[in-house]
């Protein structure tokens, strides 16, 4: 084989390796942050039991690692520690958790879940919190600044409220309602508000 003949097949090798590449980048991307992906992975939202243990919201547990901190200043939430993981042993720490495929300042969803009642209550007042209102989070040293864009009360089931666009940051807020039965689930979600240059 000519060295002008070696020359074109190496660069097409390479051209075509790097495409390759490029296609299996995209493809984990895109199944990680698609609008059906979290609902997938989520046969339903966080269970939130009748009697959670009571662990005050300022003590997490020190088994857990936290990510970062909450704050919703009309639903009285300030510094409210988030850590992975919306299971009801996490929940009962009094901490928000956050379902594991996104995270603050990221694109897709974030999700948090936490109690209304018991646990320190640190959702109690989550239904207080108005279209416009700001929340924010602070993680790895810079904080995350979110508008909410809705708020509505679900069935259990409806995973739909853990999707978004793929291309923007959202934060999901999850609690359950009405207090005395825990049958619903209510969600806020929040988009993202872009730092000012």
């Amino acid at each position: 084989m000519s060295l002008g003949k070696r020359a074109i097949v190496g660069a097409l090798t390479l051209a075509s390796g790097l495409v390759l590449t490029a296609l299996i980048i995209f493809g984990m991307t895109e199944s990680q942050t698609s609008s059906v992906h979290n609902s997938t992975h989520a046969s339903q939202l966080p269970e939130f039991g009748s009697s959670p243990t009571s662990v005050p919201t300022n003590s997490p547990s020190a088994a857990l690692e936290t990510i970062g901190t909450l704050t919703i200043p009309s639903a009285q939430v300030f510094a409210l520690p988030i850590t992975r993981g919306v299971d009801k042993a996490t929940l009962n720490t009094g901490m928000a958790g956050a379902y594991p495929w996104s995270g603050p300042g990221l694109p897709g969803v974030f999700a948090l879940a936490a109690h209304r009642v018991g646990a320190g209550g640190p959702f109690r007042y989550l239904d207080q919190v108005n279209l416009a209102d700001r929340l924010s989070v602070e993680a790895n040293g810079k904080t995350f600044t979110y508008r909410v864009i809705s708020t509505e009360v679900v069935a259990p089931t409806d995973t739909a409220v853990l999707n978004g666009p793929k291309d923007e940051s959202r934060i999901v807020l999850i609690t359950c309602t009405p207090i005395s039965t825990f049958e619903r689930r209510i969600v806020v979600t929040a988009q993202l508000v872009p730092e000012a240059n």
